[in-house]
């Protein structure tokens, strides 16, 4: 018996001594109080770049031609593209033509439990900024922040879904004093192209209302089914999303590590947006 709790002592000694994985929050909206109501927040998702997949575009110079990455070239990249979508007031009309917001209902950074959608909203250029949330929009999710030690994530890149991209930006990894979202679908626009995304989930540091907050993380999956159908212009030209992005049909970046992922047994790319929170007036 006493060479039996040695060896259970020993077992659990060793365990203690093996550090912990780093381990990504869940929220779980079961015991949701749906009867309190506080004031809402709302954020305009003032920057939307893609850190991974790169998109990638064949460039021909004389008879020569190769793959170039499109992501985050000045002016004409994809991020750019998005950026000026984002920042545009075509009609000089005093709005920004395009006002992708987060509105929190209600508020609350206790760690309890609440409501938030993505909306479309109509938002003014000048400051303070001020927006009106249309009246439906994406289906609300729920949200819980959190206050993590040392290697817990309120999200995180999913394990084997990544490439290491020359030049690239880190995919953030909201930590700390962070929030965090159940899953769930829906179609992103960008300004520049809509995507349908699936198990998408946000998280980012605790926003602080009427300021600017970035670091955060949109996380979803694009089918290759779904790719093959969207069209983006390049140089004047349609081509396919999926014809953009590693491993693609068309694509000039067929043959590449971390091209195309799976999901419930679906081929196609996990999407790493990071973005920022841009605090609003209603």
């Amino acid at each position: 018996m006493r060479h039996v709790l040695s060896f259970l002592f020993a077992v659990a000694a060793l365990a203690a001594a093996i550090p912990s994985k780093a381990a990504e929050v869940s929220v779980d909206a079961t015991f949701y109080d749906d009867f309190e109501q506080s004031p809402q927040a709302l954020f305009r998702l003032g920057q939307l770049q893609l850190r991974d997949p790169h998109v990638f575009v064949p460039i021909n110079v004389g008879p020569i031609s190769f793959c170039g990455d499109a992501t985050d070239t000045a002016s004409v990249g994809l991020n750019a593209q998005i950026a000026a979508s984002l920042g545009a007031d075509a009609d000089a009309n005093g709005r920004y033509d395009t006002s992708p917001l987060l509105v929190f209902a209600p508020f609350r950074t206790d760690g309890r439990r609440s409501r938030v959608s993505l909306r479309e909203g109509d938002c003014s250029v000048a400051t303070p900024l001020q927006c009106v949330p249309a009246a439906t929009g994406q289906a609300p999710r729920y949200y819980q922040t959190f206050s993590l030690g040392s290697g817990d994530y309120c999200a995180a890149p999913i394990a084997g879904t990544t490439s290491t991209w020359a030049g690239g930006i880190a995919i953030p990894q909201p930590a700390g004093q962070c929030y965090a979202t159940t899953l769930g679908d829906f179609v992103l626009s960008t300004g520049t192209v809509d995507i349908p995304l699936f198990d998408t989930k946000l998280a980012a540091p605790v926003p602080t209302v009427g300021a600017s907050t970035g670091g955060g993380l949109l996380r979803g999956f694009l089918r290759a089914s779904d790719a093959a159908t969207i069209t983006v212009p390049v140089d004047g030209t349609p081509r396919t999303l999926a014809s953009l992005l590693p491993g693609g049909a068309g694509s000039c970046q067929a043959d590449v590590a971390g091209g195309l992922d799976n999901w419930n047994g679906e081929a196609g790319w996990w999407f790493y947006f990071e973005y920022r929170q841009d605090g609003a007036l209603p």
